[in-house]
C-alpha cells in the first residue's frame, strides 16, 4: 500500500513540475528571475537564525522578493493571455 501511495505521490509531483516547465516555456528570462528571487529568499530564510536580530528588515525584504516573484508570474500569465 505505502509502495502505490508513494508512486502516486511521485507522479503527481513530476506532472505539476511539467505544468510548471511548461508556463515557463516562453518565458526564460522570467523564468530565470523567478527561479534567482528563490534563491534569495532561500538565503534570507537561512539568515533568520535566531542569534542575530534585523530589526524586522529581513522580513521585509523576504516579503518584497515574495512580492516581486508574484509580479513576474503575473507578468508571464498576461504575456500568455495576450
Amino acid at each position: 500500500m505505502k509502495k502505490v501511495l508513494f508512486g502516486g505521490v511521485i507522479g503527481a509531483t513530476m506532472m505539476a513540475a511539467t505544468v510548471a516547465l511548461a508556463f515557463w516555456e516562453h518565458h526564460p528570462h522570467l523564468h530565470a528571475a523567478h527561479q534567482r528571487i528563490e534563491e534569495a529568499i532561500i538565503e534570507l530564510r537561512q539568515a533568520n537564525d535566531g542569534r542575530i536580530q534585523y530589526g524586522g528588515h529581513r522580513d521585509r525584504a523576504e516579503q518584497m522578493l515574495l512580492d516581486a516573484q508574484k509580479q513576474i508570474h503575473d507578468a508571464a500569465e498576461f504575456a500568455d493571455s495576450h
